[in-house]
């Protein structure tokens, strides 16, 4: 499995925390083990949530975190929402051929 490197715009899942599940994007890198994240909801762009990186599960996305939006002004919230949004349908899409949902069975002991 490749590892993919923390960078502006890359997309992670939270796996520790209160947060945990949580699909953000890095919105900058503070050093080797730090980064701030945004999710445009409950973590917008002017707060972003400064969390570990070994807390996080990268994937191979990047959206656009910085710079002009698709309105053409600066990217906004809304931006970021849409963005993780369409990213979270198109990597589950993906993933649902490779590993089909599968049966929950229980043990039964007697």
């Amino acid at each position: 499995m490749k590892v993919h490197t923390a960078e502006e715009g890359r997309i992670a899942i939270v796996t520790r925390g209160h947060d945990c599940g949580t699909w953000c994007a890095v919105y900058r890198v503070l050093d080797e083990r730090f980064v701030l994240l945004c999710d445009g909801k409950l973590r917008s762009i002017q707060k972003p949530k400064k969390k570990q990186i070994k807390h996080l599960m990268l994937l191979p996305l990047t959206i656009p975190v910085r710079g002009k939006g698709q309105s053409g002004s600066e990217i906004q919230d809304s931006d970021i929402r849409k963005a993780l949004k369409a990213a979270k349908d198109a990597y589950q899409n993906r993933c649902q051929g490779i590993c089909p949902e599968k049966e929950v069975c229980a043990l039964v002991q007697k």
